[in-house]
Parts: C-alpha cells; structure tokens; sequence
C-alpha cells in the first residue's frame, strides 16, 4: 500500500496512437451531432456533488498503525466539498470534488478515493494513494479518568526529549510540569497542549486528544515517552 504500481504497454501499433489523435480532430472540425457533443461534454464534466450526495461521506473512518493501535479521521460535508478532520490533533483540510467519488485538497496534494459497498453506501477510503481508513461507526471518544499525582513524580517528566520525523533531523518537545499535570511544548512551532493524569505514567490530551505513555528507569527518572501511541520520544541528557 506504501508503493504506487504502475504497468506499462508495449508493442503498440503506431495506427492506434494516431488515431485516436485523428478522430478527435476530425469530430473538432467535422462534428457528427450527437457524438461529438456527448465527447466535448464529458471532457469538461460538471464536479458539482448535491449536498445530499455529500452528506454520504460523512461519517467516523479508522486505520490501524503498525503498532496495533487505531487512528481514527472524522469526515463533514460542506456547501462546497468535505472537511476532514484529525482526531489526534483537531487538524482540518478542506477537499473539492474531483468526481463522484474522488476529492482533492486545495493546494491538490492530497487525494481522497472512496469506495462504495454493493447497497450504494461508502464504505472506505484511500488517502495519499496508500493508507485505506474503513469507515465506522464503532467509534467513541475516549473516557478519561484523572488522578492526581504527587508534584514529584511529575518534575521527574519534566525535560527536553527528541525523536527524528525524518532521518537525520532532530525535532524537540519540552515537557515540565504543572499543578494539575504536564505541559508538552513543541519547540519548532512553540505550541504547547496541557495533559492530565490517568496513572503514573499515562497521560492526556483533551484538547488534542492523543496520549503520551512515559517509560522510567530504575530510580524513577523518565528516559523515554510514546505519543500518539507510535512516536517514541528519548530524553536528552542535559
């Protein structure tokens, strides 16, 4: 799903290069009523989707990371397309119709193909060409209990910790603490998402909603903390 699969065609007849080409020109020039219309009309289709038709798109979709976890994307319709949003961070990009059952970002990097089961409803879609998110409808959001912790097992979290999104570049966050619990700073942008307690290692992020899972080592200081269920951050010695 990671690779795009392309097939090739070899041993073509030039006469069936050309005459496509040829034909095309000649209804241009010559057109045939009917015909030619009907080809000229479907090389420019209307994109336009009826707020109804939209309206089946929207929904709960989920994909499943490579650690076993789900992720999960929430998808609106709008006047003018679909609004898709992500469950992790609250993040939304807007899509246009491309066809009946294909839509694109505004900027046109990102494409969205969904698929309809045999009673005419959606069933999934393919994002970037490569991840498959099912639609469901098994979603709920998550129940959070808070505890609350003694203020020194929350500065022993405290600290800078580095993962790389790209290999060979370094990324940062801070975390430090607080009276009701931790502070996650992300030092390339400076946003910062406060976190409550679940345990003594389990946080969360109502605003976000995402987790972060700390790992101690034996004299209780955090060396390592997951977020997101699959980014795993170390603790920069200092």
């Amino acid at each position: 799903m990671r690779k795009n699969h392309q097939s090739t065609t070899r041993h073509l007849d030039k006469y069936f290069l050309v005459l496509p080409a040829f034909l095309f020109s000649m209804l241009v020039i010559h057109p045939v009523p009917g015909i030619a219309n009907d080809y000229l009309h479907a090389a420019s289709a209307d994109t336009t989707i009826s707020p109804k038709a939209l309206k089946t798109f929207e929904g709960y979709y989920k994909f499943q990371l490579q650690n076993g976890s789900d992720s999960y994307i929430h998808i609106a319709a709008t006047e003018k397309g679909l609004v898709l949003q992500q469950i992790w961070d609250r993040k939304e990009i807007a899509f246009a119709p491309k066809s009946a059952l294909e839509f694109v970002s505004e900027d046109g990097n990102f494409p969205l193909k969904f698929t309809k089961g045999s009673n005419g409803a959606i069933t999934q879609v393919l994002a970037f060409d490569r991840d498959l998110w099912i639609k469901t409808n098994d979603y709920k959001p998550p129940v959070i209990k808070e505890v609350r912790l003694d203020p020194g097992k929350l500065k022993a979290l405290e600290g800078k910790y580095t993962f790389q999104f790209e290999k060979g570049e370094d990324a940062f966050i801070q975390i430090r603490a607080t009276e009701k619990g931790l502070i996650l700073k992300q030092m390339w942008d400076g946003k910062e998402f406060p976190f409550v307690a679940e345990s003594d290692l389990d946080f969360y992020c109502k605003e976000a909603q995402f987790p972060l899972k700390f790992t101690r080592d034996k004299s209780g200081n955090a060396i390592q903390v997951l977020a997101f269920n699959r980014d795993l951050w170390n603790k920069v010695k200092e």
